[in-house]
Parts: structure tokens; C-alpha cells; sequence
């Protein structure tokens, strides 16, 4: 029962931001202008890079909350407890690293990095310093986000994150349109929020923890057992940064800051369908760990090909019409013709390969329960060798048309040989059955689907609200359908059908 109240929290909080921040994007153009909305764009892949600091810490911690909220052993208590206060303390520490290193850049940044055309050099110079600063907060409260996270109060921590989302995108708009459109006020806002987030975010893990007060030390004897595990996922959170945000970071100094902008709609439509995937492994992480760490190992095998499905049915139905009405979707999103015709092949690529980035993370959920990670620091080590020197030439050589490919084919590559690979290590004799019944039924549903529509040729002629509305109806039949192909979730509607009836 808590699991299912988790996964319905996660997605009705994850739901929430995606709406929230697709609403907003319109707004932002308009006030702010692409140039500056570029910058925005910046900042979001200054935080995604941060990634490169956590060292598997946030991960390693919400594993450990997970293993120890089970126990009532004093001792084991206060071995968390240590730890806990030394995985503090880096953080603090990396935090006002970050902040003062981005701050003593910032001027060579916005003079030498960022393609900037119209907006005022200084005024670039000084978001990017309350970037540093925002950057360092956010950072900080990802490691008590996590702890709730592994605590499993994912009802609460949605709807803090629901209040917290609101007053990030919807708050900054009464800055924007009563008080000024310089994106100076955008920055100092988000830092504001930010700050007031921390704290929020800290009291109520302390709380649910029960672990006394705040202390300030570090203890090597405290992190040390589990430096092999979190060194593992941080020396692959490393790689992956580097496949995931290389490209952005290489078009952020290509492109001029207006067409970054652009490329920021991009990765905010095709990041929402990595954000729909989260709200399960949020959920299932920690129920497979527990589970696992009874040695119920059938049961957890099942919550794995259950949330397979359920991921699959919104996945695809939502992939399908992005990527193949991709200019329909923009134009009706942003109303601006030049950035919709700019963007729409370059979306095409980029969420047909986060789809299939969301279905083959499974296998690495797996290893992330058993904590056994040297196979998954291997591939990502091999794919990084061949993948990185690639996305440099394409990027420089072909553009963002390049990348976008590029980054579809490692994706279609790696579901196809390592998917099956992990599953024969770690769960020898599902791989068949999770392709041929968990997935192929709702991928052929969607293939039938979108062929029916191309054939039909929709006429989109109408205005935007109109278009949207047409996508919206489209995309719904299309989920409808995926979920009755399912046999998980058929189950799920039908059991309710059956309760509503009583």
C-alpha cells in the first residue's frame, strides 16, 4: 500500500513540475526574451553538472535511510548518525567551493564562453555569480531530498516539492511582469527560494530521522564501508554527466545565447520524459532494496516487471506524439514559428532516445539494488571512450542536428546489447518475457497507432489551442489504449472498476 501511495505521490508531484514548467516556458520567452531565457537555460545546465560533485553521496544515502529506518539497533543508529553529520560535511563544503569558483569565473564565462549578443555584459557577469550561490543551495538540499527519499515520506516531500515548484516558476512571473523583465531579478528570486528550501527540506529530514541536532565533523571511519559503493556510483554519475550534458555544454559556446534558448525548449520537452520516469524509480528503488535485503527476491523481480509496464504505457504514449508531431507540440506550446521550425528535428531525435533511456535505466536499477556496480563503471567507461571524442566532432563538425543523432543511436545501441547482458547476471531467464510481455504489446499498440494517424493526415490549420488540444485528445486514446494492452496495469483499471462498483 505505501509503495502504490509513493508511486501516485511522485507522479502527481512529477506531473506537477512537468506542467508547471512547459505552462511557464511561454511566459519566459515573452518577458524575458530568447537571450536571456538562454541564460536560463545555462543555469539549468550548471546544476546538471553538479552532478559531477555528489560522488554517489545523494544516491549512496537514500540506500543507506532505506536499510537502517528497519532497524531499532542503537548502535547501528549512531553508526548513521556519524555518517550522516560527515556526508554533511562535504557537502557544505563542495557547496562554497562551487559557489566561490563560479563566482571568480563568472566575468570569463559571460566574455569568453557564452555567445552573447544583445544583453549587457555585466549584467550576464552578475547572474552568473548568483548562479554559484543558488547552484550551492540546491546541491545541499539534494542530499536531505534524498535521505526523505529513502525514508520513504515521498507524500510529503511531493507536496513540499509542489509548493516549492510553484513559487519557482509561477512566483518569478509576478517579478517579471510587476516589478522588472531583467533577468538580474529572475536569479536573485530563485535564490531566495532556494535558501528557504533548505531549510525546510533539512528540519523535516532531522525529524523523521530522529537523530538529534545539526553537528558539523567529518569521520572517514564513518563513511569508509560505504566508499565501494559510492565511489561506484560516483565514478559513473561522473561518465554520465559527461554523455548527457557534454552536448549542451559544447552548444552553450556553439550556438548564440538566442538559438541556446531554443535548444533550451528542446531539453525542457525532452527532459520531461526523463522526468516521468523518476517518480517509479523513486518508489521502487527503496521497495526493491528492502525487499531484497529480506531475500525476497521473487517479490522484488515482480515490482520490477510491474513498474516495467507501468513505465512503458505513459513512456511511449508520450514519446510517440512529442517526437512525431514534435513542431505541432511547440508551435502550439511557444506560439513562436522561427524557434518551432528550429526545434522540431532536433526534439525528434533527442526524446525518441530518452524513451528508450528511460526503459533501459531498469537494468541499471537492478545492479543498483544488488549494489554491484563494477559492470555498469565498465560500460560507461567504454561508452564514454567511444561516445565523448564522437559528440566533440559532431558537435563542432555537424551542429545540433549531429549531436541529436548521435545521442538517439547510444541510446538505441546500449538498450540492445546491455539490457539483456544485466538481465542474465542478475536475473537469469527474465529477459525474454520482460521484452516479449512487458514490452513489445504496447510498443506494437503505439506503432499500429501513430501509422493509423500519419496515414489519416490530421489537419492542424487551427490555432494553437486548438492544435494543443487535438495533441492532447490524440496522446490520451493513445495512453487509454497502451493501458489496456498492458496486462499490469489492465489489472490495476479493472480492479478499481470492480472496488467502485462495491
Amino acid at each position: 500500500m505505501q509503495l502504490k501511495k509513493n508511486i501516485i505521490a511522485n507522479y502527481i508531484g512529477q506531473f506537477y513540475v512537468i506542467i508547471i514548467g512547459i505552462v511557464m516556458v511561454p511566459f519566459y520567452l515573452k518577458y524575458l526574451g530568447a537571450e536571456a531565457y538562454g541564460l536560463v537555460g545555462f543555469f539549468a545546465l550548471i546544476q546538471s553538472w553538479m552532478a559531477l560533485l555528489d560522488m554517489g553521496i545523494s544516491p549512496t544515502l537514500s540506500r543507506e535511510v532505506a536499510k537502517v529506518k528497519a532497524i531499532v539497533d542503537a548502535k547501528e543508529k549512531l553508526l548513521f548518525k556519524n555518517l550522516l553529520h560527515s556526508l554533511e560535511f562535504i557537502f557544505i563544503f563542495i557547496s562554497l567551493v562551487i559557489a566561490i569558483i563560479i563566482f571568480i569565473y563568472s566575468d570569463w564565462i559571460s566574455l569568453n564562453w557564452l555567445n552573447v549578443q544583445k544583453l549587457d555584459l555585466s549584467v550576464v557577469t552578475d547572474c552568473i555569480s548568483l548562479m554559484g550561490i543558488i547552484t550551492g543551495f540546491r546541491f545541499l538540499t539534494s542530499l536531505y531530498r534524498s535521505g526523505i527519499n529513502g525514508a520513504e515520506e515521498q507524500v510529503w516531500l511531493n507536496i513540499v516539492n509542489i509548493i516549492f515548484v510553484t513559487l519557482k516558476f509561477v512566483g518569478v512571473f509576478f517579478i517579471l511582469y510587476f516589478i522588472s523583465t531583467d533577468v538580474f531579478y529572475f536569479f536573485v528570486y530563485q535564490l531566495i527560494i532556494s535558501i528557504l528550501e533548505f531549510i525546510v527540506l533539512s528540519i523535516k529530514f532531522y525529524s523523521v530521522m530522529d537523530i538529534g541536532r545539526f553537528k558539523l565533523y567529518f569521520s572517514y571511519f564513518a563513511i569508509k564501508p560505504i566508499l565501494p559503493f559510492a565511489m561506484g556510483i560516483a565514478y559513473t554519475s561522473i561518465i554520465w554527466v559527461f554523455l548527457t550534458q557534454l552536448d549542451k555544454l559544447l552548444l552553450s559556446n556553439i550556438l548564440p545565447l538566442a538559438e541556446y534558448g531554443y535548444f533550451a525548449l528542446v531539453g525542457a520537452v525532452a527532459n520531461a520524459v526523463l522526468q516521468i520516469s523518476a517518480p517509479i524509480s523513486k518508489a521502487i528503488l527503496p521497495r526493491m532494496t528492502s525487499l531484497f535485503s529480506q531475500n525476497k527476491i521473487d517479490e522484488m523481480i515482480k515490482v520490477y516487471k510491474k513498474s516495467t509496464q507501468l513505465m512503458v504505457v505513459l513512456i511511449f504514449s508520450i514519446v510517440a506524439i512529442t517526437a512525431f508531431y514534435s513542431y505541432e507540440l511547440l508551435y502550439s506550446w511557444t506560439g513562436d514559428i522561427k524557434a518551432s521550425n528550429w526545434a522540431k528535428d532536433v526534439l525528434f531525435w533527442y526524446v525518441l532516445g530518452n524513451g528508450i533511456l528511460t526503459v533501459a535505466a531498469f537494468q541499471y536499477y537492478l545492479q543498483f539494488v544488488y549494489g554491484k556496480l563494477k559492470l555498469h563503471v565498465l560500460y560507461n567507461t567504454v561508452s564514454a571512450l567511444l561516445s565523448i571524442p564522437l559528440i566533440i566532432w559532431t558537435a563542432y563538425t555537424y551542429g545540433v542536428i549531429g549531436v541529436a543523432i548521435v545521442w538517439f543511436v547510444f541510446r538505441l545501441i546500449s538498450f540492445l546489447i546491455w539490457t539483456p547482458y544485466i538481465h542474465h547476471r542478475f536475473a537469469p531467464g527474465i529477459h525474454k518475457d520482460w521484452i516479449l510481455k512487458d514490452i513489445m504489446p504496447i510498443f506494437i499498440s503505439t506503432a499500429i497507432y501513430i501509422s493509423i494517424l500519419k496515414y489519416i493526415n490530421i489537419n492542424f490549420d487551427y490555432s494553437r489551442e486548438v492544435i494543443f488540444g487535438i495533441l492532447l485528445l490524440i496522446g490520451f486514446i493513445l495512453l487509454i489504449i497502451n493501458s489496456f494492452v498492458s496486462s499490469e496495469v489492465r489489472k490495476i483499471i479493472i480492479n478499481f472498476i470492480k472496488r467502485r462498483k462495491k
